[in-house]
């Protein structure tokens, strides 16, 4: 299964570990989302016209378990299927996870100050 990270999991962030051994499948585009900073991470949440850059990378069950349980699914996010733009051409189902609180607009990161740097 393929996993679409935007914040502090991708390869040059604080908690990239948490995905060690799994591969990464290459740079991917998610449309449709805005990227905003809720805390010291960043959020997405469903905006019109506008896109999320990030990473893809091949997971197994556990550790999208650990990953669940590390973004807090079902209380702060939710994981859901997306369609994402890889390397430009190719869409692919990947699982994201998509916040659940709200966000305030004038903390949103437009799409060319992306990706996500801590």
């Amino acid at each position: 299964m393929y996993l679409f990270v935007y914040g502090s999991l991708l390869s040059h962030n604080s908690h990239n570990h948490l995905l060690n051994g799994c591969k990464l499948v290459g740079k991917a585009v998610l449309e449709g989302y805005g990227l905003y900073k809720v805390s010291w991470y960043p959020a997405i949440v469903p905006k019109k016209d506008a896109k999320v850059a990030g990473e893809v990378y091949e997971v197994d069950e556990k550790t999208i378990k650990e990953i669940d349980n590390f973004e807090d699914e079902g209380e702060l996010y939710k994981r859901q299927v997306v369609e994402v733009i890889l390397n430009g051409v190719e869409v692919l189902r990947a699982w994201t996870y998509v916040y659940l609180l709200n966000v305030d607009e004038k903390n949103y990161i437009p799409f060319e100050k992306q990706p996500w740097r801590e």
